[in-house]
């Protein structure tokens, strides 16, 4: 592998499970920190905003600067931004709706046409929501845009939970529609963001995760080197594999 210049982290399952550190999280940023290599957080967390995010890393002890933290509301509220929208139905978390916000989008409902239909993890998500989704949906050139595909998360005592992936499912069932664009992980939108803010190449920024189909096949799609934590040791795959964070040091 080539001499990286940042190591991005996965969250969930990476630095931490629920509410809880992983082991040798802390020993592999302080050794990252004695090399001068940068460290970037990124996650496909559709529910809480980059601001949430950024508070649960600083409760768990670790200091980063927010502008480090990329999730995807932020980077769907980016990427609307970019492409001009200003009117969403966003089916969502508050959360999501107030990156929406923040990025200068108004979060309407089905009789102010908006331009896009947003989807992203929602715990209150109900049959309502996904009626009106569905009957946005019917106009041709209305966008859909979902956060990621995710089946699950896990959270502590090896427990999974739905991701966003279920949601976006129904919708799309419903609707008889595929969506235009997929914002999170495996898709590159979210490395290319973090990689043009702080003029990284493909190949000097490390991607470590703890899910192939997910944080690995984004790696690969962007050309990034990756690592993949398997501390079950049950996946077998090309990429660099550690059963410890900690054992990053033999890779950088």
């Amino acid at each position: 592998m080539e001499p990286v210049k940042a190591v991005a982290f996965d969250l969930d399952g990476t630095i931490y499970i629920g509410d809880t550190i992983v082991d040798g999280v802390f020993e592999t940023l302080n050794l990252l920190k004695k090399k001068n290599i940068q460290v970037f957080y990124f996650t496909n967390n559709s529910a809480k905003t980059r601001k949430d995010i950024h508070d649960k890393l600083h409760k768990l002890g670790l200091n980063p600067a927010i502008n480090v933290v990329y999730n995807t509301t932020y980077a769907t509220a980016e990427y609307l931004k970019k492409n001009n929208f200003r009117k969403v139905y966003c089916c969502g978390s508050s959360g999501l709706q107030e990156e929406m916000i923040s990025a200068g989008m108004a979060c309407v409902n089905n009789e102010e046409s908006p331009e896009a239909v947003v989807v992203g993890l929602d715990h209150g998500f109900n049959y309502e929501k996904m009626t009106i989704a569905l009957n946005i949906l019917r106009k041709k050139d209305c966008a859909f845009i979902i956060c990621n595909r995710d089946r699950t998360y896990p959270v502590e005592n090896s427990k999974l939970m739905p991701g966003c992936g279920p949601i976006a499912a129904a919708i799309e069932c419903a609707a008889s529609r595929q969506p235009d664009v997929i914002i999170g992980k495996p898709e590159t939108f979210m490395l290319e963001l973090l990689c043009k803010d702080w003029n990284l190449r493909n190949k000097e920024i490390l991607i470590v995760g703890d899910t192939f189909d997910s944080d690995i096949a984004m790696a690969e799609a962007y050309g990034s080197p990756s690592l993949l934590l398997d501390m079950n040791n049950e996946c077998s795959c090309k990429t660099g594999k550690i059963r410890s964070i900690i054992e990053i040091e033999n890779y950088i």
